[in-house]
């Protein structure tokens, strides 16, 4: 997986079907050879791409890969605000269109990045600052070898992909070892898309999402006999999969193997993996290590991983890195259980980070734009758990005294302005004083004491 064309193949298969119009495998080769004639001379530091689900970024995403471009994925919903801090985390950086054309260009020209950077994501650390992930091609190749053997990706027909681009379950989880694979991959808007192909039968091969996705799947395909059988891999990340949907999944997809998995941005990022022929799927356990990673618990129970696809560090921040990284082992901040066997069962995190649709957040990013609002004192979110959203985020505030409480909606459209709309609290309830201990700590558990009726903001 060392050569240069690592992820296509160059023959008449189909590789990618976009809005209903399909490029083979060898057009998409020709596209980003193309891509690399139109690279020129670059300035220095990381390229900026947007994650546009279209041909075209993918072909620049490989045409940079390829050339030994270091770039960062960003995602095209966010906010002006959000661009900006991820900007000041690269540092020396430029902006490319899909054109490859230059568009905007930082004002810092010493690069920073570890030399063999060869892709940047973002994910949100405890303080609330994003951070910058560094995976070289080394970290990227190992996770898409480790993929392709623990989804069995190459007995897959085809795939169906509805996960942004911009997400590491979604590119580096999904996309890449399918073209690593020859996999002809579908990329879809939404899930009424997906459902529009499984009640006309067309749905066929490997299909991922987080457990939120399934669980709306299940929701829109009803209580009538499946039509799910050419559907063969049922793949879930990004947030626990409880048990009872493990069961339902299997019900709604007789003809497919089901998998769970975790994984982390910092480990490139699958990193556990359990496939519903094994006898303890049916359980809560979580998954057996991937590719070459090996994994222990520290003596408060919190989970380790080293190998081939650990980070090469966060960009700019090497406090934090020492803080994540001990001697080749990075702490993942999940307590687990560690069967001899090697399985791995989660039992939680020990920090505050949440899950939404699968995303890392830090709920002192999104407490920060609360503050903000006219007449907030003080604020907190909470994460609260539904089967068919996952997790709500639910926002605490603390007015100033003598403010106005404004409606819910007021509060929804002003963040919006901050923060991208996962990020945005769906309720929000008005409290006299949080909850905290003498040193000032927020008791974030006993938030859940507050969600009272007469409480909440409508």
């Amino acid at each position: 997986m060392s050569t240069a064309h690592a992820f296509t193949r160059t023959d008449a298969t189909v590789a990618l079907t976009l809005g209903g119009e399909s490029c083979s495998f060898g057009a998409l080769r020709d596209e980003v050879e193309a891509h690399k004639r139109r690279l020129g001379a670059l300035p220095p530091g990381i390229a900026i791409l947007r994650a546009h689900r279209s041909r075209e970024f993918i072909a620049s995403f490989l045409a940079l890969y390829e050339e030994g471009v270091p770039q960062a994925v960003f995602a095209p919903e966010w906010t002006v605000a959000e661009l900006e801090v991820r900007r000041r985390g690269l540092g020396c950086c430029f902006e490319l269109d899909e054109a490859l054309s230059v568009t905007w260009r930082s004002e810092s020209e010493a690069p920073r990045h570890h030399p063999d950077t060869a892709l940047v994501l973002f994910t949100s650390g405890s303080t609330g600052a994003p951070r910058a992930v560094q995976l070289s091609r080394r970290n990227i190749e190992a996770n898409v070898a480790a993929v392709r053997a623990s989804l069995d990706f190459d007995s897959a027909p085809a795939q169906t992909l509805v996960l942004p681009l911009s997400y590491s379950f979604g590119l580096l989880g999904q996309l890449l070892p399918a073209l690593a694979a020859g996999l002809p991959t579908a990329l879809l808007g939404n899930l009424v898309e997906l459902k529009a192909l499984l009640d006309e039968g067309q749905l066929v091969g490997m299909l991922s999402g987080v457990p939120s996705h399934h669980e709306t799947l299940l929701r829109l395909l009803g209580d009538g006999p499946p039509r799910t059988q050419g559907v063969t891999h049922v793949v879930s990340a990004g947030a626990a999969l409880s048990l009872s949907l493990r069961q339902r999944l299997l019900r709604a997809f007789p003809s497919s193997r089901v998998y769970t998995n975790y994984g982390q941005t910092e480990l490139s990022p699958r990193v556990l993996c359990l496939r519903s022929d094994h006898p303890a799927f049916l359980s809560n356990a979580t998954g057996f290590p991937v590719g070459n990673l090996a994994v222990k618990l520290t003596a408060e129970g919190e989970l380790c991983v080293r190998g081939d696809q650990l980070m090469l560090g966060y960009l700019g921040a090497p406090e934090a890195t020492r803080e994540k990284v001990e001697d080749g082992w990075l702490r993942t901040g999940d307590l687990a259980e560690l069967r001899p066997d090697g399985l791995v069962t989660l039992l939680g995190r020990n920090d505050d980070l949440l899950k939404v649709g699968g995303e890392r957040l830090s709920p002192f990013e999104i407490e920060a734009a609360l503050r903000e609002l006219p007449g907030v004192e003080d604020a907190a979110v909470w994460g609260r758990e539904d089967p068919l959203y996952g997790t709500m985020l639910t926002a605490f505030l603390q007015l100033r005294p003598g403010a106005p409480c404004p409606p819910r909606r007021e509060l929804r459209q002003a963040l919006r302005d901050r923060l991208s709309t996962h990020k945005v609290p769906t309720d929000f309830y008005r409290v006299e004083q949080l909850p905290r201990t003498a040193n000032g700590k927020l008791q974030r558990a006993r938030l859940g004491e507050a969600l009272l009726p007469e409480l909440r903001i409508g």
